[in-house]
């Protein structure tokens, strides 16, 4: 019982996990901030958050969504839909608080880097009365800490990141 309610939670997330893996194959764009400083003197988000990762991510996320919908109904595209969007828009804010912090592009931020869009899209979960358990919420954050160092590693292989974090 356990397990399936573990492999249903991340099938809750693939939306999530799908938008946050689409972005990076944006490799130029049209920067979200269009590049703005903060009285900082430092750049709101950075070249990393583009429109165009963005809209990638979200059309990712959607799309696996419309998959799920098959299976847990039609309202998962909606869900999905926005499950991609807090999952970038959590990204987002992860790239605002490192930039704060004198943090640049590609900098490490244990924790930061792994959870940031995971939090956003789990609120969105709650608030869209999807019946997400505390279990499968805590299953997923361990998860994607360690899918996240293994998948940046491989994209920094294949020469899709800069960095291998």
């Amino acid at each position: 019982m356990l397990i399936a309610a573990l492999l249903v939670g991340i099938v809750y997330y693939l939306p999530a996990l799908a938008a946050n893996g689409s972005a990076p194959f944006v490799k130029k764009g049209t920067p979200i901030d269009f590049r703005k400083k903060l009285n900082d003197g430092r750049r709101i988000l950075g070249d990393g958050k583009t429109f165009e990762g963005l809209l990638l991510a979200v059309t990712f996320g959607t799309t696996v969504g419309a998959i799920i919908s098959r299976f847990l109904g039609d309202e998962w595209i909606f869900i999905a839909f926005f499950e991609s969007l807090a999952a970038m828009i959590g990204d987002m804010i992860g790239a605002f608080i490192k930039r704060r912090l004198g943090m640049e592009r590609g900098q490490r931020a244990p924790l930061l880097d792994q959870l940031d869009f995971f939090v956003s899209s789990t609120l969105v979960l709650v608030l869209m009365h999807v019946k997400i358990q505390i279990v499968q919420i805590l299953f997923i954050g361990i998860l994607i800490i360690f899918l996240h160092l293994f998948t940046n590693y491989v994209a920094f292989r294949l020469k899709i990141k800069s960095v291998p974090w």
